[in-house]
C-alpha cells in the first residue's frame, strides 16, 4: 500500500476517476483473472497543522529543528530555538516560543516515521559553531486529532529526542508537563549528521 497524505479540502474527484480507470484497464490487458497480481492502492491521509514548540532538558544550547516526515508525505515543520536546562534544575527550559506551522494526519497513523534533525551548541564560547544531529524513524504516541493542537520537540540527555503531538489528554502520553521516562519506547537516539554537517556547518565536520 502507498500513503498519499492530503489535504481532504484539495482532494479532487478526478483522482478517484482516474485510480478507478488505471484499475479498470488491469482487467482489460489479457492478465488472467485467476493470475496473481499485484495493485498499489493510494490512501489517502487528511492533514492537519499546528505551532510547533520545545522542551530541553539537557545543558546545550538547541539552535533550531526540523521535522519531515516520508518523502512525497507533505509533511514537515521546525521548531524554535531552546535555551540548555539551568543546571541544579529539575524543570526544562522552553516552552514559550512558538513556530508555526507543521503539519501531521488527523488520523494518527501508527507506521508512520519522523526524521528529526537539530543544532546543538556544546561548545558555547562564541566561536564554534554548533554541530547537526539527526533521528530517524521517529514514531509519535497515539493522539486524538479532533483535539489537537500542538507539537512539541523534547530534547532529553545523551542526544535523545521524543516529538508529541498534544491533544488535551493529560492523563495519556501526551503531556508535555510530563518528562517521558528513560523507558519511553516513543524516545529516538540521535547522531551526528554527516550530510547536514559537511553541507550547513560551517567548516564542515572539522
Amino acid at each position: 500500500m502507498i500513503w498519499k497524505f492530503v489535504n481532504s479540502r484539495r482532494f479532487s474527484p478526478l483522482r478517484t476517476l482516474l485510480l478507478s480507470a488505471c484499475m479498470s484497464l488491469a482487467g482489460c490487458s489479457g492478465v488472467h483473472p485467476d493470475a496473481a497480481t499485484t495493485v498499489d492502492v493510494l490512501r489517502h491521509v487528511e492533514l492537519l497543522s499546528g505551532g510547533v514548540s520545545a522542551l530541553n532538558y539537557t545543558p546545550w544550547y538547541i539552535h533550531s529543528f526540523a521535522i519531515t516526515g516520508p518523502k512525497g508525505s507533505d509533511i514537515d515543520g521546525g521548531g524554535p530555538n531552546v535555551w540548555p536546562m539551568e543546571k541544579g534544575s529539575n524543570k526544562p527550559s522552553g516552552g514559550g516560543k512558538e513556530v508555526c506551522c507543521m503539519s501531521f494526519p488527523l488520523e494518527w497513523q501508527p507506521d508512520l516515521k519522523f526524521t528529526v534533525r537539530w543544532l546543538v551548541d556544546k561548545k558555547s564560547d562564541g566561536k564554534t559553531p554548533g554541530y547537526w544531529y539527526k533521528a530517524e524513524n521517529v514514531r509519535i504516541a497515539q493522539y486524538d486529532g479532533r483535539n489537537a493542537f500542538k507539537v512539541w520537540g523534547i530534547f532529553l540527555p545523551g542526544d535523545r529526542v521524543r516529538i508529541m503531538i498534544a491533544d488535551g489528554n493529560h492523563d495519556g502520553g501526551n503531556n508535555a508537563n510530563n518528562r517521558p521516562p528513560d523507558n519511553d519506547p516513543y524516545i529516538a537516539q540521535g547522531l551526528l549528521d554527516d550530510e547536514w554537517n559537511r553541507l550547513y556547518r560551517k567548516g564542515g565536520m572539522q
